[in-house]
């Protein structure tokens, strides 16, 4: 059974999946693996998608038209590999996205810093 905060970080990571994506394939385009590896170093280890969440999210986000995909040739003999790119319209998105995340830890911080 879950604790009380492994639901509440299962939330947190659920609701801020979409906006680590698009942040990571702002800067470059990347396969999939490559992404979740990528995220648990940015984050110290912090945010951890497994594939399991990770090629869902990318799928659904790429049926909205946040991201396209395309297949690769990486080596020689290795098969190719499907890497995710950001399109115009994620880019915009993710830059509404991350303006309300800061409007919201804005909101919280005067929250948590109320004194009555």
């Amino acid at each position: 059974m879950q604790s009380d905060m492994e639901k509440w970080q299962k939330e947190l990571r659920k609701g801020s999946t979409k906006v680590a994506l698009l942040s990571l394939l702002r800067c470059r385009d990347m396969y999939g693996y490559e992404i979740i590896k990528e995220l648990i170093s940015v984050t110290d280890g912090v945010f951890v998608l497994t594939e399991s969440n990770a090629y869902p999210a990318l799928h659904m986000m790429e049926g909205e038209g946040l991201i396209t995909s395309y297949w690769k040739e990486t080596e020689p003999g290795m098969p190719p590999r499907k890497y995710y790119g950001i399109t115009p319209r994620g880019r915009a998105f993710f830059d509404e996205m991350k303006n309300e995340w800061l409007k919201h830890n804005e909101v919280m911080d005067r929250i948590w810093n109320y004194n009555g």
